[in-house]
């Protein structure tokens, strides 16, 4: 059967549970006694123990297991150059319910951008999730003209709602990630505390990567009001499954250091370090002589016949014109194989700073300056890509995405080792400021930049790919209308009720698109948002779009009257989705026989 709402998570999760533990479920419901005698002394019994909690925090548990009845609709705008990576414009936790079904265990990297808590108490209200309508709302939308916007005077409540956002977001997004998949955060001193607790919470300490420390600032600070300078912004970093990521293969970053070939080494460009060991290092001592004559008897790194194996295949080298202390070569080509480790502290010179990321976008706007307050840097997220190991046709997924600089990384990565890495961003339509210069330029929303950023970007990349634009709204279906104007009957019977209708039209909200209906059924029933659409399928009597992802094909028939030879037309193993008052008795019973038959 067809699903036409957003994955029931509760649902998910007890079905998962009954798969491992069946024993413990009778008439559907948990016996917590079976489930502590089978869990034994892993049951912790204490009254008191460690826990992160906060006002609100069972309500981010309502939050995150109410369905959304929400979906996605296909951007008019005729300039998105078509592809297979996606846009999407709304709000990024109706969104986080949408990819659950389509998109679960296919994310490979997440990186995500939050709001910092900063000079302003809240960005998102914390109960935006409980519908479509909600969302529009609080976001203007059901206005002519409008759009929301982050400024919002203080409650009193500041970390607290913060994590109430924070929290369901995060949550959903594990459900997206490969188990070799991995996340990184970026965030500021305010809430990186707050933040490292709940990662543990949703990801597990064990899942724990590491917390780097980026110099987003190139230059030094000089305010006499303040006793440290502020440089620097966290980046916490979780594997989803910390001994799957490492089985699938640990990420490296590109090379730094200085090769040279000053001996013309046969094996190319080399750096060396020192063949003593460091202090409070374990090693062998023996003596070595120089070229010079000079002796040196120190604890050095490896044996003496080791020493001498390398020093016969020119992989020693004594500086100071043969006078100093041996050092070992390691040769360029080796290194490029083996990847570098990254470190927790990410300096600017290496890893881009926040004046290097505006000069990129102010060159990408045509030398309009501040069109966007502190984007992040190309080389920064493009070293976070690398180091989640993303392969050849892995996924990345940003539902901050602010000025859209990881599209932008994935691109210009792609490009640079011809990979097929794809990403999916998620924008709310936040209000631009009228006194801001990208208000002047035209711009009214920041989505209107993250989506112009990206098609700026093909063009000047000469990118391959382009991009599938969506917008966040209502269902396209009737009847989740009048289940808020029905609020006590059932959506079954509201469901009936509009099938009796004497239109096909009354099954959908005014103003549906064929193709809009295509991408809602598809998105709730397991396509992603890449899945091919081929709207130019025609028979001799019929007209079909034909939605297509792996070994799936749906095919949809919008005629209004519809007979027995369309299973002609239809392939065997496709279903086809049509209006359910176009089909007579004896027609419908005839193609539910042969054919794997859906109605609207």
């Amino acid at each position: 059967m067809l699903n036409f709402e957003s994955e029931d998570i509760k649902q998910k999760k007890l079905d998962e549970l009954k798969n491992i533990f069946p024993e413990i479920f009778e008439d559907e419901k948990i016996n917590y006694d079976k489930f502590k005698t089978i869990l034994g002394e892993n049951i912790d019994e204490k009254n008191e123990h460690y826990s992160f909690n906060w006002s609100g925090k069972k309500d981010c548990y309502k939050t995150i297991k109410a369905k959304t009845n929400a979906t996605l609709k296909v951007d008019s705008d005729k300039n998105v150059p078509d592809g297979d990576n996606v846009f999407i414009e709304g709000d990024n936790l109706e969104v986080l319910k949408l990819l659950q079904n389509s998109y679960h265990k296919k994310i490979k990297m997440i990186y995500i951008d939050p709001p910092y808590n900063k000079d302003k108490d809240f960005v998102y209200k914390d109960t935006w999730g409980d519908t479509i309508t909600n969302y529009l709302i609080q976001t203007d939308q059901l206005r002519e003209e409008g759009y929301t916007s982050t400024k919002t005077q203080s409650t009193g409540r500041h970390h607290t709602n913060w994590l109430n956002m924070i929290y369901p977001r995060l949550w959903l997004s594990r459900n997206l990630l490969k188990d070799d998949g991995v996340i990184f955060v970026s965030i500021d001193d305010d809430e990186v505390a707050n933040l490292r607790k709940i990662m543990d919470e949703i990801y597990g300490e064990e899942n724990f990567e590491g917390h780097i420390h980026w110099r987003r600032r190139h230059n030094q600070p000089n305010d006499r009001t303040k006793m440290i300078g502020l440089v620097a912004e966290h980046i916490l970093v979780y594997a989803k499954n910390k001994e799957v990521y490492k089985e699938s293969g640990v990420g490296k970053l590109g090379l730094t250091g200085d090769f040279s070939n000053p001996d013309n080494d046969s094996k190319g460009d080399w750096a060396s370090k020192p063949w003593k060991t460091g202090s409070d290092q374990g090693g062998s001592s023996y003596e070595i002589i120089t070229p010079t004559g000079k002796v040196y008897n120190e604890v050095w790194m490896g044996e003496e016949k080791t020493f001498k194996e390398l020093l016969n295949d020119n992989r020693i080298v004594f500086p100071k014109n043969g006078d100093g202390s041996p050092r070992k070569k390691y040769y360029k080509f080796e290194r490029e194989e083996e990847g570098q480790s990254a470190t927790n502290w990410w300096n600017h010179d290496k890893f881009g700073h926040n004046q290097e990321a505006n000069d990129e976008m102010t060159s990408l706007f045509d030398g309009i300056k501040n069109i966007f307050s502190n984007p992040k840097s190309t080389k920064l997220i493009k070293n976070l890509i690398r180091l989640a190991n993303t392969k050849e046709n892995d996924t990345v997924l940003d539902f901050f995405s602010g000025s859209g600089t990881t599209a932008h990384a994935v691109m210009d990565l792609n490009k640079a080792d011809g990979g097929n890495r794809k990403y999916i961003l998620v924008q709310l339509p936040e209000v631009i400021e009228e006194k801001s210069e990208a208000y002047k330029a035209g711009y009214k929303k920041i989505s209107d930049i993250t989506k112009e950023r990206i098609k700026r970007v093909i063009k000047k990349l000469d990118y391959k790919d382009g991009f599938k634009s969506f917008m966040l709204d209502n269902s396209n279906f009737q009847v989740f209308k009048e289940v808020k104007k029905r609020p006590n009957e059932s959506l079954e019977s509201i469901e009936k009720m509009l099938k009796m209708s004497m239109f096909h039209e009354n099954i959908l909200t005014q103003g549906a698109k064929e193709l809009d209906l295509v991408y809602e059924v598809g998105l709730k029933n397991g396509f992603t948002l890449s899945a091919k659409v081929d709207d130019t399928i025609k028979s001799e009597k019929y007209i079909f779009i034909k939605l297509s992802e792996e070994m799936r094909e749906f095919y949809f028939c919008f005629d209004k009257k519809i007979e027995n030879d369309i299973i002609h037309d239809i392939p065997k193993d496709a279903k086809l989705i049509c209006y359910e008052k176009a089909l007579g008795d004896s027609v419908k019973l005839n193609l539910h026989t042969n054919l794997d038959l859906e109605t609207l």
